[in-house]
């Protein structure tokens, strides 16, 4: 079964795809297709568990877990650890309709270290209009830096409503020296913060519901969903379209162009099943290469460790939000990089007893991961290996992680509230280990525990196409391949020093401004 051309292909109607289709729509004449590996929904339909501002990640339903997310998703964390289920976002909005919601941009340190490493135009000031752009923020709209009517709202909880444990973690962070910062947005910021959230009232706003929802009924515009994506087509190293399997029927869909926006996990995925890779790789697993290139490598997230708290019966731990409100981002010393560590509150655990949590992550990462096919299937998730904490900087920086996080429970704001608490991650469990430990005990025990944050990316890297680990330049173009992109946050040079949802839909916005630019060259 054969389909009408398109100008435009999207593989993948997440953070970044939602918002690059609506904007390459937004041109009269334009034809473009989204296929999307998931349910296609208006707003209006979904999901009680999406719309609501809690997340539903902490405490997944069996149907959000089968329809909305990869239920067979594993990956590894370190070598020292079984690979466990590792959650991606499936279904128009991506991973943003079932995330945390917590709206945090890159830094400025993030943005134009990107620049400085050869990914021209992502500098701090060159993507600030796009920034400004893609929000509404309610708090701050009128500050230079803000927007105040784009598609996503931005919100923060008041100080005065923050829950037992937000308002605890706050009045600690200060009382260790850790400044106020009402906008964690703002250039410069460091400190104690709300967190920001993509929703407006008690209504998740994904980009299903900011980009695609108000582009429905334009003509340019087509979503399938339930369509996956088993290749790209090629004429030699021109792209011609995408095979896909619809209603278990294979079509191909033809295109000039192709962008492939599946996210961190998945894109890498979509572009080894389709010849675009490492050549030696590729000939193992039976796929003949079309583009010898780095797919797969430099796999990032952020290393993180959890504070249980068991709370006070006396707490009413009910009324604590399962998303977290306040967070710390700060700098540990190691080395020259600023606010390359971040604590936020978790919110209630869900476990039907009064306990929170406080999760600690490293925020400047420097190990890398891979991923490799599990097979050409496209039913078949990749393998997933993080090997988190294998560069030594990101072991000092854990180390000092768990400090802080035990410094914060030696406060008396969270012994008030928490006689118990404890640190644990995936694997293991310690009640005070970075003080008992010696270096390589501290190391065996960071590796059996380390979690993530959900927070993968680099995958596709960015960056100077002269750069040997570079996929794609700084319009997303795949290198030696006409007619191919790749726009989520999969391109990222490397994790960003906070929550990476705004940043992938900046990554949708700029590649479609890209895009648009070149059309009227």
């Amino acid at each position: 079964m054969n389909d009408p051309g398109y100008d435009v292909i999207v593989v993948g109607a997440g953070s970044a795809g939602a918002a690059l289709a609506a904007r390459l729509t937004e041109d009269d004449g334009r034809r473009v297709l989204v296929l999307e590996a998931g349910p296609d929904y208006r707003s209006a339909d979904a999901l009680p568990e999406i719309r609501s501002i809690e997340p539903m990640i902490v405490q997944p339903t069996a149907t959000l877990l089968n329809t909305h997310m990869f239920p067979g998703l594993l990956a590894a964390r370190t070598s020292a650890q079984d690979r466990l289920p590792y959650a991606r976002g499936r279904g128009v909005g991506g991973s943003s309709a079932v995330n945390g919601l917590f709206a945090i941009r890159a830094t400025v340190e993030d943005l134009d270290g990107w620049a400085a490493q050869g990914c021209a135009g992502w500098g701090y000031d060159d993507v600030l209009p796009l920034l400004r752009r893609l929000e509404n923020d309610l708090d701050f709209g009128d500050e230079t830096y803000h927007g105040d009517d784009g598609p996503i709202p931005i919100t923060r909880p008041r100080h005065e409503d923050f829950a037992a444990v937000d308002a605890a973690v706050d009045q600690a962070a200060r009382r260790l020296g850790h400044p106020w910062a009402p906008d964690h947005n703002a250039p410069g910021s460091t400190g104690v913060s709300p967190y920001a959230l993509n929703s407006f009232g008690t209504v998740r706003v994904s980009t299903n519901d900011g980009y695609l929802q108000p582009a429905r009924d334009r003509p340019g515009l087509r979503v399938v969903g339930d369509a996956l994506v088993e290749r790209i087509l090629f004429t030699g190293n021109r792209v011609t379209g995408v095979r896909a399997i619809v209603a278990g029927a294979p079509v191909e869909f033809r295109a000039a162009e192709v962008v492939v926006s599946a996210g961190a996990i998945h894109s890498p995925a979509v572009l080894l099943r389709s010849g675009v890779g490492p050549a030696g790789e590729l000939c193992d697993a039976g796929v003949d290469p079309v583009a010898d290139l780095p797919v797969g490598r430099n796999l990032q997230d952020h290393p993180s460790i959890a504070l249980g708290l068991g709370l006070h019966q006396e707490i009413d731990y009910r009324g604590v939000p399962m998303r977290g409100q306040v967070c710390v981002r700060f700098t540990t010393g190691v080395g020259d990089e600023v606010n390359d560590a971040m604590i936020a509150v978790t919110g209630a655990l869900g476990l039907g007893v009064p306990a929170a949590g406080v999760v600690g992550w490293v925020n400047r990462v420097t190990s890398t991961g891979r991923i490799r096919l599990a097979g050409t299937d496209p039913a078949a998730d990749p393998v997933v290996d993080f090997d988190l904490l294998s560069h030594p900087d990101d072991l000092r920086r854990f180390r000092a992680v768990v400090d802080e996080l035990r410094t914060f429970a030696a406060q008396p704001e969270l012994k008030e509230i928490a006689p118990e608490m404890s640190l644990s991650g995936l694997g293991a469990v310690a009640a005070d280990p970075a003080e008992t430990m010696s270096d390589d005990e501290f190391a065996r025990f960071a590796l059996a525990a380390v979690s993530d944050t959900v927070h993968a990316s680099g995958t596709c890297r960015m960056g100077d196409p002269g750069d040997p680990d570079v996929v794609v330049d700084p319009a997303g173009r795949v290198l030696g391949i006409d007619g191919l992109r790749v726009a989520d946050a999969s391109i990222l040079p490397w994790v960003t020093r906070a929550n990476t949802n705004l940043t992938a839909i900046l990554v949708g916005e700029k590649v479609a401004a890209s895009m648009r630019a070149e059309a009227t060259t």
